[in-house]
């Protein structure tokens, strides 16, 4: 079929495609007639999504701009703040509602009313969200899509500081359990240290001064008994070899010794001029002898003054030994008092930390459950509606016209399928095959033919 058969045809049919095009407009006038307008304003708010905490000043991550905002369309959607929005506009003494509901309108018929008026839409690429409500009446409307605003900036703030509540209260029964814990540690530290009498590192410093001078000291008594022992030694060797006497070093027995090996030099010497029965050599025997035995008698006594040193050295020396243990278990007795003590000052350093980290966070949720500000600002409050949004006239009669002609065409083409006629020269060459051999001039619309 050729662009002027069809044009052929639609004229032809132009009463059928008027006809449905009017009748469609008449529907569509007819919808608008009957269907009550309706109203919509919209408020919108700027919802920041990278707030700021209000107490550490740090940003809040995790979250991201779109799926934020379409959370918040929800909480904006939810029973929670339609219940709000009920209730602080009083709608249940609404009259414009009490007409519609045919009375009091039940708590249900009010919360499926303002659900259903609903439409939240997260702007696309911004922080804004747009809250509006559509109603037959425009100042219902725009008090509807404020009241919504209101009560969800409320549900948010509500939100954020509930948890925080919860967190403060526990942290407030944590505190005392916490206080109870330190002020037991405190109470164990002091006691003990009443109990040993320990007040600072001072008396283990005087202790362990005392323990190097007992030590010092049976370091110089042990010195001194071997030194005694080693002279007593030598005494004893120098009563069998008069000899060996001048080796030691007393000043009574070197001199003694001394006048010793004078007086034998003079008898060895006397011995030799005189003989041994000379009375001059028998003189010198006489002191020799005299010197000799003067010269044991020192030695003895000197032995046993030693020997007495000796044994009070090791006396001495078992008596500090004693002393010195004891000491040491006193002092080793002061450590494990001192470790015992550290370990009760650190116990009692772990609670005062944890206190102190429970009391700053406590705090912290403290002033968060009391905050009254949020993330959440009124970009544009909701104007009165001048306008009808629905139903929409010219949008609608367009519409009806176009489905009318769409509709108009199409029947006129099925018409055409079943009622077919030759409109032009052409329809009859490829009809029937024959050529056309004349044309009779047009004399009217619709009477031209071979």
């Amino acid at each position: 079929m050729s662009l002027t058969t069809l044009l052929y045809i639609l004229l032809a049919r132009w009463r059928v495609i008027a006809g449905i095009s009017l009748g469609a407009l008449l529907l569509a006038l007819a919808y608008i007639l009957v269907t009550p307008r309706t109203y919509t304003s919209t408020t919108e708010l700027l919802v920041d999504s990278k707030a700021q905490d209000p107490i550490s000043g740090q940003l809040l991550s995790g979250r991201t701009n779109a799926a934020y905002l379409a959370t918040q369309a929800d909480i904006v959607r939810s029973r929670k703040v339609a219940a709000k929005v009920i209730d602080q506009l009083s709608l249940h003494q609404e009259p414009g509602l009490i007409k519609a509901a045919g009375g009091a309108p039940s708590r249900p018929w009010l919360m499926g009313f303002v659900r259903e008026g609903l439409v939240v839409n997260p702007r696309r690429d911004t922080s804004i969200l747009a809250i509006s409500f559509i109603s037959q009446d425009p100042q219902l409307a725009a008090k509807l899509a404020d009241g919504f605003a209101q009560a969800y900036i409320q549900t948010n703030l509500e939100l954020r500081i509930e948890p925080a509540r919860q967190i403060s209260e526990w942290y407030d029964q944590q505190l005392t359990a916490l206080r109870a814990a330190l002020m037991e540690k405190q109470n164990a530290l002091a006691s003990y240290q009443e109990e040993h009498g320990i007040v600072d590192n001072e008396r283990v410093d005087l202790e362990s001064a005392k323990l190097a001078a007992l030590s010092s000291l049976l370091t110089s008594i042990q010195n001194e008994r071997l030194d005694s022992e080693s002279r007593s030694t030598q005494l004893s060797a120098a009563t069998r070899n008069a000899n060996s006497a001048q080796a030691l070093d007393d000043p009574q027995v070197q001199r003694i010794s001394t006048q010793l090996v004078q007086a034998q030099a003079r008898l060895a010497e006397l011995g030799s001029q005189v003989g041994n029965n000379h009375p001059q050599y028998r003189q010198a025997q006489a002191e020799v002898d005299t010197l000799k035995r003067q010269l044991n008698r020192t030695l003895e006594l000197v032995n046993t003054s030693l020997r007495s040193s000796v044994a009070l050295s090791q006396t001495r020396e078992e008596q500090l030994k004693t002393e010195l243990a004891a000491q040491k278990e006193q002092l080793l007795q002061l450590n494990r008092i001192r470790n015992q003590r550290n370990l009760l000052r650190q116990e009692v350093d772990s609670a005062q930390a944890a206190y102190d980290a429970a009391l700053t966070r406590a705090t912290q949720t403290r002033l968060e459950s009391q905050i009254s500000q949020t993330d959440i600002a009124l970009l544009n409050a909701a104007n009165l509606p001048s306008r009808p949004t629905a139903p929409k006239t010219a949008i609608t009669l367009v519409l009806a016209l176009v489905a009318g002609l769409m509709l108009g065409t199409g029947l006129a083409l099925c018409l055409e399928w079943f009622d077919r006629r030759l409109r032009t020269g052409d329809d009859l060459t490829n009809g029937l095959g024959l050529p056309i051999l004349a044309r009779l001039p047009d004399d009217g619309f619709g009477k031209a033919g071979p």
